[in-house]
């Protein structure tokens, strides 16, 4: 700890031990010199019989030696002004690298106060990202439940489809049951209806005979009534000569356009 000394700045306490001690000496060097120079002017005076010139001679040289002393004393003094300086720069030197350790303690808070700051907004960040796992954790567990409401919905479709199963393997038994009853009817019809289809071949039979003769003497489009028995019989029938034409005509009788066109294409044809 620095101890305040006056002009000159502070110091440790062993510099202003030996500053003191310094001062001190001095001080008893001047003290002694005033001595010797007191003793001197007593001396003088006891010694009244001694001659002058001696008295002052050993004045002088009680004063010469004082002047040592005291110069002594300054050499002293200016070494501890040496020191004294010497030590100030020391000392600002000290309080430019206390100043500098200051700054660096200062920076070193700082840094720390801003890693305080990043923890808290980590922290902040934590919390944050724990709300989100926690709603997502409630998701998670929301889609389990569904899940769950699903299976068992997918296990009464399940019961559902295994009743239709059942019901359809009951409906097929139904029909083969039927085809059963069916094929047993069939059998049964057939002994009573060959009879039936005896009687009813023969007549067919007869029908297509009948057809095919009525067909043989029928006339044919394409041939134009050139396939006619006898087609001078036609013409005597219809009233026409061979030429096609009437040869007499009754004009109080309705003329009959149409009969008139189909005895004309008859006698066309022949």
């Amino acid at each position: 700890m620095a101890i305040y000394r006056g002009v000159g700045g502070s110091g440790s306490s062993t510099q202003d031990s030996y500053l003191n001690e310094v001062t001190q000496q001095a001080i008893n060097a001047s003290n002694s010199a005033s001595d010797a120079a007191t003793s001197a002017t007593n001396a003088a005076a006891s010694e009244s019989g001694v001659s002058t010139s001696a008295a002052n001679a050993a004045a002088d040289l009680v004063l010469t030696n004082a002047d040592v002393v005291l110069t002594n004393a300054d050499v002293v003094l200016t070494h501890a002004d040496v020191v004294l300086t010497h030590a100030d720069v020391v000392l600002a030197e000290a309080d430019k690298v206390q100043t500098g350790l200051d700054r660096v303690a200062t920076g070193n808070d700082k840094t720390a106060t801003n890693a305080d700051v990043v923890l808290t907004n980590a922290d902040v960040v934590l919390a944050e990202a724990d709300k989100v796992q926690t709603g997502l954790d409630k998701v998670a567990t929301n889609a389990d439940v569904v899940l769950t409401h699903a299976d068992v919905v997918l296990a009464e479709a399940d019961k559902v489809q295994t009743g239709l199963d059942r019901i359809a393997v009951a409906a097929d038994l139904v029909l083969t049951n039927q085809d059963t009853i069916d094929t047993a009817a069939d059998v049964v019809s057939s002994a009573s209806n060959a009879s039936t289809a005896t009687t009813k071949a023969s007549e067919a039979s007869t029908s297509a005979s009948n057809a095919a003769t009525t067909l043989a003497s029928a006339l044919v489009k394409t041939n134009n009534l050139s396939d006619l028995t006898n087609v001078s019989t036609a013409r005597t029938n219809l009233g026409v000569d061979a030429a096609g034409t009437i040869p007499s005509h009754n004009h109080n009788t309705l003329y009959d356009p149409i009969g008139a066109s189909v005895a004309m294409a008859i006698a066309l044809g022949g």
